[in-house]
C-alpha cells in the first residue's frame, strides 16, 4: 500500500479526516523552515510543502509573501532537495510538493522526479500544467514510484475530470473556493455539492484546500465527504507574525481528529 492510500486508509478507519498543513520550504530561512516542518509533522498526517516560486499564480497574498520571504533567504530548487531530505531523519509522513512547471523544466522532468524520489517525496502537484500537457511529467512520476496530484475546480466538468482520472493517483486535490489561496470566513453551498459530485465520480481521497481557517468550516467539509483538510494562509499568518511554538501547535490541533 502506497503511502497516501495508506494514510487515508487509516484516517477513515478511525472516522475523521486525515490534515494536510501547508508550508513553503525555506520560509523565512533554511534553518526555521527546518524546524517549524519538525513542530508542524507532529501534529499532521501528511505535509504539503512549495517550492518557493516567483510567480505562484494560484496563491494569494500570504502565501506570496512567503515564497518572496525565502526567496530572499537564497532558498532554491536544490536547497529544497535538501530540506526535505533532512526532514526525512526526523518524520516519515507522506509528503506533497506544490511545484510550479518551470521549475521543474529548468531541472528536467526525469531528473526532477529523480532527485524528488531521493529526497523522500511521495506526491508532486503541479498547478499550472493542464492535464492535456501532463503526460510527460507523470510518466516520470509513475517511473519513480511518486503519486502525480492534480487541482480540480469547481467549473472542472465530468469530461475533463475523466482525462484526469487516468493520470492521477494519492489523491485528488479539490480547491474549495474560485480563486486563489486565501482565508475564507465562510463557503457556499456550491463547496458541499461539489465534493459530493466529485465523490461520485471517483473512489480516489478527495483532500479540499483554499480558504479554509478554522474547525468548524474543516468539520462542515469533512461532512460533506471530504478525506482531507489542507491548511495552508492561516497557518503560515500565525507564523509570520510571531506566534510561539505552543500558540502554533495548539491551532493545529483544532484541526486534528475532524469527524467525518
Amino acid at each position: 500500500m502506497k503511502a497516501f492510500e495508506q494514510k487515508f486508509a487509516e484516517a477513515k478507519k478511525e472516522k475523521r479526516a486525515a490534515f494536510m498543513p501547508f508550508l513553503v520550504a525555506g520560509d523565512p530561512g533554511y534553518q526555521t523552515s527546518l524546524g517549524t516542518i519538525r513542530q508542524v509533522a507532529e501534529c499532521a498526517d501528511m505535509l504539503e510543502i512549495g517550492f518557493p516560486f516567483s510567480d505562484p499564480l494560484a496563491d494569494g497574498p500570504t502565501i506570496q509573501a512567503a515564497n518572496s520571504r525565502a526567496l530572499a533567504s537564497g532558498m532554491r530548487t536544490e536547497k529544497v532537495f535538501e530540506l526535505i531530505a533532512e526532514a526525512r531523519t526526523f518524520t516519515n509522513i507522506p509528503i506533497t510538493v506544490l511545484v510550479y512547471a518551470n521549475l521543474i523544466y529548468q531541472q528536467g522532468i526525469e531528473n526532477f522526479y529523480r532527485k524528488a524520489r531521493k529526497a523522500g517525496i511521495n506526491g508532486v502537484l503541479i498547478p499550472d500544467m493542464p492535464v492535456e500537457e501532463s503526460k510527460q511529467f507523470t510518466m516520470a512520476a509513475k517511473k519513480h514510484g511518486i503519486d502525480p496530484i492534480f487541482l480540480i475546480a469547481q467549473t472542472t466538468t465530468n469530461e475533463r475530470l475523466k482525462k484526469i482520472l487516468k493520470h492521477a493517483s494519492g489523491y485528488l486535490y479539490l480547491v474549495s473556493v474560485l480563486g486563489v489561496t486565501g482565508k475564507r470566513k465562510t463557503f457556499s453551498t456550491d463547496t458541499s455539492q461539489f465534493i459530493k459530485r466529485m465523490r461520485s465520480q471517483t473512489v480516489l481521497p478527495l483532500a479540499v484546500g483554499f480558504g479554509i481557517s478554522t474547525r468548524e468550516q474543516a468539520k462542515n467539509l469533512a461532512e460533506a465527504g471530504a478525506d482531507g483538510i489542507i491548511v495552508g494562509s492561516a497557518l503560515i499568518d500565525r507564523i509570520s507574525q510571531g506566534s510561539n511554538g505552543k500558540s502554533v501547535t495548539t491551532f493545529l490541533r483544532r484541526f486534528k481528529n475532524i469527524e467525518k
